[in-house]
């Protein structure tokens, strides 16, 4: 999957927020640790301030919710609904880090730009994949959000311990099935 800096620093933002703050082992974020998630995404994580959070939050609350949608129609309907939220003015800039795409005009805080990338790489990654690159771990017990930005793209676990402990559980089933059950004639 070829993705430019801006769309995948937006898909994997939108994954970290889902991940972190929401499902059953997410927690409402302080101000660190919110920054802590977002900083591996190329974000100006220095202008998020405390007002920010819950607006984040409610925002990782809406992305969590494109995660769980198998159907393209419906994919492309929440993207939209996003989409129809923020306002994208694209321009070239080129601040140290060589020439490359704002999705965000000028001097606009920090929740929108959050806003307008991750809506703008989830809607990248459904118009170039559609739903199948994206979805919620397949380990039981998981509820883990995942965009697959392989190759091959058949990722179905938020991790490889998700799949390594799935895989070691199914052949362990498979075992104990063939396996001739002790004390029987």
């Amino acid at each position: 999957m070829e993705v430019n800096g801006y769309r995948s620093d937006g898909v994997g933002a939108a994954v970290a927020m889902v991940n972190a703050w929401t499902g059953a082992d997410g927690s409402a974020p302080d101000l660190e640790s919110a920054r802590d998630v977002l900083r591996a995404f190329s974000f100006l994580v220095e202008d998020l301030d405390q007002e920010a959070l819950e607006p984040l939050l409610e925002w990782a609350g809406e992305l969590r919710a494109f995660f769980v949608i198998t159907d393209l129609e419906e994919a492309v309907e929440h993207v939209n609904g996003l989409l129809a939220r923020v306002e994208v003015r694209p321009r070239l800039v080129d601040h140290g880090y060589g020439l490359h795409l704002h999705h965000a005009p000028s001097g606009v805080p920090f929740v929108q730009r959050m806003r307008i990338n991750t809506a703008m790489g989830l809607a990248n990654l459904v118009a170039d994949y559609g739903v199948g690159r994206s979805g919620v771990c397949a380990a039981a017990g998981c509820d883990r959000a995942f965009a697959d930005t392989s190759r091959n793209g058949r990722k179905r676990y938020c991790s490889d311990a998700c799949a390594n402990r799935a895989n070691v559980a199914a052949h362990r089933a498979r075992r104990r099935a063939a396996a001739p059950s002790a004390g029987r004639p």
